[in-house]
């Protein structure tokens, strides 16, 4: 028969409040270097930032392809779309947050100015253009999973999407800039000119990576009558004698730069979407 077990020794009541402090404070400490970590160290997944602590880095890379499309080609930048019932797990909803920037230039140039696209854009994008049989398109890394996507989808046409990806929704954190009085005077002439009637105004903006903002005004409409040439409407209206040869002219879409904007019109099927930008460094 044995005797009774003996209780292990217990620590000192000193020793055992240490320990409990001990490990309270690197409890606090561990949590205190993760929240560093969130806010300063880049994320190692996409779903660390939220759409909006992403938008700054869209407005980056829209800037930047406006500068790498280079001053031989029209273009025009998009609003915000924020689409929202995408999954980030089959547990968590989100948000995308995509801009577009649309890229006008002769009808058979498209490939050669995608790839050279590629090359102006910053080391860092990595960016990649493919070539197909019927399509050529461009990839790259703006950083933090925001991605540059698109290529050549008509003849002298390219459209470069910039995208967040699935995220957690959030503001976008900023005043959406809203078109002034003078931006729908023209829009509206433009479009009564063109044979149609104005339904909306739209403005977008980026900042430039050498300073800046590029801009672009964009007008929709109806077009109820078929006037003159687009050509003949446009050129008088924007830039005169300074305005350069066309880089895109056919029955329903035309393209030009003048000395201080440029200018871009798409009328198809009834419906009229106008453009005029101003780039960066003017």
């Amino acid at each position: 028969m044995t005797g009774p077990v003996a209780a292990p020794p217990q620590a000192p009541p000193t020793r055992r409040r240490w320990l409990t402090v001990v490990a309270v404070a690197w409890a606090l400490l561990l949590g205190f270097l993760a929240y560093l970590s969130v806010r300063n160290d880049p994320p190692t997944v996409r779903d660390q930032r939220t759409v909006g602590e992403a938008r700054p880095i869209v407005d980056r890379a829209v800037g930047e392809l406006a500068v790498a499309a280079g001053s031989d080609a029209v273009l025009r930048i998009s609003g915000y779309e924020v689409t929202g019932g995408c999954r980030i797990t089959p547990f968590r909803s989100g948000e995308t947050l995509e801009r577009d920037v649309t890229i006008y230039t002769g009808e058979t140039d498209g490939p050669d100015l995608l790839a050279r696209i590629a090359e102006r854009l910053p080391r860092s994008y990595e960016a990649r253009v493919r070539t197909g049989k019927e399509h050529d398109s461009l990839r790259a890394d703006a950083g933090e999973f925001v991605s540059v996507r698109g290529g050549v989808t008509a003849p002298g046409v390219l459209i470069l999407t910039v995208g967040t990806g699935c995220r957690p929704s959030a503001p976008l954190g900023l005043d959406v800039p809203a078109p002034g009085d003078e931006d729908r005077r023209i829009a509206d002439r433009m479009l009564v000119a063109l044979g149609g009637t104005l339904d909306g105004v739209t403005l977008a903006e980026a900042p430039c990576p050498v300073g800046g903002t590029v801009r672009t005004v964009v007008a929709t409409g109806s077009r109820t009558a078929a006037e003159k040439p687009l050509r003949e409407v446009l050129v008088p209206l924007f830039g005169g004698a300074q305005a350069g040869p066309a880089l895109v002219d056919t029955a329903d879409r035309y393209a030009y730069r003048s000395d201080e904007a440029m200018v871009s019109v798409d009328a198809e099927e009834g419906s009229l979407t106008t453009a005029v930008t101003t780039p960066c460094g003017s």
